[in-house]
């Protein structure tokens, strides 16, 4: 029974499949996947309907599952994080600002910059899951977008066009909110 086991132990962690212990916790992040998938894509129709809800369901089934695997194969960890609600509370604000001082470009080009910044985190699936989470926080405001990332020397590329408080960059960067 040992030797089976260990034969297709490969196979299961890449497919995600859990062990006997670890089946609660792959039901609960396919249950998130599943409703972040639902809820994104009803949330983009213009009007909800039975049709439109069950391919949203459906469709957020199977991107759940592949969800699962490739996380699996990469061996990401993406365990919540404190400072993430932190992150998430400051790109709206961000995003408003950004789009205020985006106005200006309307006039003529704008100063922006090209930067390098350090981004907290480690190699390791945790670290990896953090850096993540702060390249979706950048790239999710209108005034800057994460275009690369150096895990080795835990450092980002970021294109910025408009910066200024909150800071949203900064905050990142330094691993606070």
């Amino acid at each position: 029974m040992k030797a089976n086991r260990e034969r297709t132990g490969p196979v299961r962690r890449f497919f995600g499949l859990p062990t006997a212990r670890g089946v609660s916790g792959a039901l609960g992040e396919l249950a998130l996947w599943w409703l972040a998938g639902t809820l994104s894509w009803l949330v983009t129709v213009s009007t909800v309907t039975v049709p439109e809800t069950v391919t949203a369901v459906s469709t957020a089934l199977l991107g759940a599952m592949l969800a699962r695997m490739a996380r699996r194969a990469m061996g990401f960890q993406a365990a919540a994080q404190g400072i993430w609600l932190r992150w998430a509370a400051l790109v709206p604000l961000a995003a408003v600002t950004d789009t205020v001082r985006l106005a200006g470009w309307l006039t003529g080009p704008q100063e922006e910059t090209l930067s390098e910044q350090p981004m907290p985190g480690t190699r390791q699936p945790r670290g990896r899951g953090w850096r993540a989470g702060a390249m979706i926080a950048l790239s999710a405001t209108p005034g800057s977008v994460v275009f690369s990332s150096d895990p080795v020397m835990n450092r980002i590329r970021v294109h910025v066009l408009a910066s200024g408080w909150p800071d949203l960059e900064r905050h990142i960067a330094s691993g606070t909110g």
